[in-house]
């Protein structure tokens, strides 16, 4: 075999392996099902579409875009939609890797997400979904505008997950933060970190109106329901006259 042939082999075999692991550009589709990550039109937590009036949404899936000034920011890749403005940056001593994921040899590894625009609801939920290879991040330490999470859990875990790292821990993690009301300023910003050796794949924050947050029935006085029994008992009592007479 020569030296053009084993070239072209090797190229096939590696666009072979790309798509059979790619979402965007590295790794499992965390949308596929099985895997952690949801759409809000599709998840229990949403009751929203990407898209709609009054909602936000912003997703990173490599973190090495330039459009965005600072050496270490980068603007929503893989979507957004109704923002006015959105970044994710990160600490020094963390580079974005040859998979597009950012990562740290050395050093803890913290990150701010901000996503800005105006949502139109009552009650409001910030949603945050993150991919992770390696070493993970301190769940319980990540907040949303200086808030810990109203709800926080694994969606999906493969502790041996082949890798370009090699075998790695992959988890998918979902939280989200149920406010009364939007965000006065209409800026929405997340707080996490992990120590070293965690490889950051992908980040979705969709941002729109609980959908649970429908008006409870109101409770009648208990005076009604006195007269109710009341009235039902001279009904009763009545019948039973005619029955008699």
């Amino acid at each position: 075999m020569n030296a053009l042939t084993k070239l072209t082999l090797s190229t096939a075999l590696s666009v072979v392996s790309g798509l059979a692991t790619a979402d965007f550009t590295n790794g499992p589709n965390p949308y596929v099902a099985g895997y952690g990550f949801d759409s809000p039109q599709q998840a229990s937590w949403g009751g929203w579409a990407r898209g709609d009036a009054g909602t936000l949404y912003a997703e990173w899936d490599t973190f090495d875009d330039a459009s965005y000034a600072g050496l270490r920011n980068a603007a929503p890749d893989a979507g957004s939609a109704n923002i006015t403005n959105a970044y994710i940056g990160w600490s020094p001593g963390t580079f974005a890797a040859g998979t597009g994921n950012l990562y740290s040899f050395s050093v803890p590894q913290s990150y701010q997400v901000q996503v800005a625009g105006s949502v139109v609801a009552a009650l409001t939920r910030a949603v945050l979904q993150i991919e992770t290879w390696g070493t993970q991040l301190d769940y319980s330490a990540i907040t949303m505008n200086g808030l810990t999470a109203s709800y926080s859990a694994t969606q999906f875990s493969d502790p041996n997950y082949a890798s370009s790292f090699g075998t790695v821990d992959l988890v998918q993690h979902l939280l989200y933060w149920d406010l009364n009301q939007p965000s006065a300023n209409g800026n929405y910003v997340f707080n996490f970190g992990s120590g070293p050796h965690s490889s950051l794949g992908q980040v979705a924050v969709d941002i729109g109106a609980i959908a649970s947050a429908v008006p409870a029935p109101v409770p009648l006085p208990a005076s009604v329901w006195f007269m109710g029994s009341a009235i039902l008992g001279l009904l009763g009592f009545g019948k039973q006259n005619r029955s008699a007479a």
